[in-house]
């Protein structure tokens, strides 16, 4: 024998239902040069930089640990992979005071050979996508063990399909971070990315999307923003057959909504990221990670340069569940 639910049951499952909502995707919204990551180092260990006060650029990953560079340092970048896809990454950063320190960070996303079709999928040739993101970050240290930091972004993309068609370009949007160390052993921080000026704190910013003939009176412009990620992140050095051994751990949180929060777990993804770096001799350190489903392994080798150090990093990638591998990601730093 079954039993019927009582009107009122049904009543509130139809409410329920209709006020329900779907997944947001996160691949759908732009930010995805944040997501990406930056350096050479920080993607062998699975693109963990958050805690680390060697991440580079800083102004980037947590513009909080900038005043823990004793000495400037400057690093370049490249990483190549499959598809005709292009990345890089170039900083600078260092104290500027004795609780203060300053950095610049640019990462680079893009393709080499996209076909453009019109309306009609007409081929227009070969275009080649980029997105740039420029960084300026300052750090100030609260005490000898804590630190909060602020980073201003400058971000553009240009889509390379001609009458700036797709195109965005946007500055303003804010970066805030602390960090703390625990002790020698323990390093904890946490980062909000993509806030904006506005009551929502959200990173609006307009794209082209009909220009010329082609718009005939409707809207040229469209309006999208940037989810807003929260990072949190664990830096641990632990030893490992006699060696110095770091572990990274970050966890993050991306709102895929305009508004200040969302309490809908649908308008948000999470992800996680893991990084060793065993510091195998004085010299050569090597490396291995994980960020949502990419594997990466890589190494870095410090060259003597008087009292300087040079350090060439490499490490390579495969992407989600071996489908592409991707050796070609190399990069040098240097302290001054």
């Amino acid at each position: 024998m079954t039993r019927r639910l009582p009107r009122w049951a049904w009543a509130l499952a139809l409410a329920s239902a209709a006020g329900a909502t779907s997944p947001e995707i996160l691949g759908g919204h732009e930010g995805w040069l944040d997501r990406m990551g930056g350096g050479i180092r920080e993607l062998g260990m699975g693109n963990t930089g958050t805690a680390s006060e060697e991440a580079m650029p800083a102004a980037f990953w947590n513009p909080a640990i900038l005043p823990f560079n004793r000495q400037t340092a400057v690093g370049v970048g490249a990483d190549v992979r499959s598809l005709q896809r292009n990345g890089g990454y170039a900083g600078v950063q260092g104290r500027v005071a004795a609780n203060m320190g300053f950095g610049v960070g640019l990462l680079n996303r893009g393709d080499w050979n996209v076909p453009a079709y019109d309306a009609d999928e007409k081929p227009l040739g070969t275009a080649r996508p980029q997105a740039l993101g420029s960084y300026l970050g300052l750090g100030v240290k609260s005490s000898r063990s804590n630190s909060f930091g602020a980073a201003v972004q400058w971000y553009s993309y240009d889509l390379d399909l001609g009458g700036g068609t797709g195109n965005v370009n946007v500055i303003g949007i804010f970066n805030l971070g602390w960090y703390k160390r625990w002790g020698n052993d323990l390093k904890t921080a946490v980062v909000v990315r993509n806030l904006g000026l506005n009551a929502d704190l959200s990173a609006d910013f307009d794209q082209t999307t009909l220009t010329n003939e082609d718009a005939q009176g409707f809207e040229r412009t469209a309006s999208d923003f940037m989810p807003k990620t929260l990072v949190a992140a664990v830096f641990y050095t632990s030893h490992a057959f006699g060696k110095t051994l770091d572990l990274s751990a970050e966890a993050l949180d991306y709102q895929l909504k305009r508004e200040l929060y969302s309490s809908d777990a649908n308008f948000h993804t999470q992800a996680l990221r893991l990084g060793a770096d065993w510091h195998v001799t004085d010299q050569l350190n090597a490396r291995a990670g994980m960020d949502q489903g990419n594997v990466s392994a890589g190494f870095g080798f410090a060259f003597p340069w008087g009292r300087r150090k040079l350090i060439f990093d490499y490490a390579i990638v495969a992407e989600r569940g071996f489908l592409t591998i991707n050796p070609f990601a190399v990069g040098f730093r240097a302290t001054l």
